[in-house]
């Protein structure tokens, strides 16, 4: 069983992506913004996958992800980005420190093809 974080301010949209994940046999932990994610992972929790809404109040997916490359423990953790908003290069990370991208709103099934390809 694989264990994955989903930090996402929608509280709709991380309860379904809990849900399809967990229906599809893996452990999931949501939180509700990248501060509470990134706590989380350094008290402990290391996760085989983060999934990562790329804008959110305060910390956005973007600096969530490169704090993760910055740190010894959690750099090998893959990520992926969920948005609904139009990527840019002022918005994403740079393209070797995230794994997948799916735009909102999104197919379940594209949901764990890409989950289920990373881990």
């Amino acid at each position: 069983m694989n264990r994955i974080l989903v930090v996402e301010d929608n509280p709709l949209i991380g309860m379904v992506i809990q849900t399809a994940l967990t229906d599809d046999g893996h452990n999931v932990e949501v939180r509700k913004n990248a501060l509470e994610g990134l706590y989380l992972m350094k008290s402990g929790y290391v996760p085989d996958l983060l999934l990562t809404d790329l804008i959110m109040q305060g910390m956005g997916g973007r600096d969530l992800i490169q704090r993760m490359r910055n740190d010894n423990q959690l750099r090998h953790i893959p990520a992926v980005i969920i948005t609904a908003a139009i990527p840019n290069r002022d918005n994403l990370p740079e393209a070797n420190q995230y794994q997948g991208f799916l735009s909102k709103p999104f197919n379940i099934d594209d949901l764990l093809r890409t989950v289920n390809c990373i881990i």
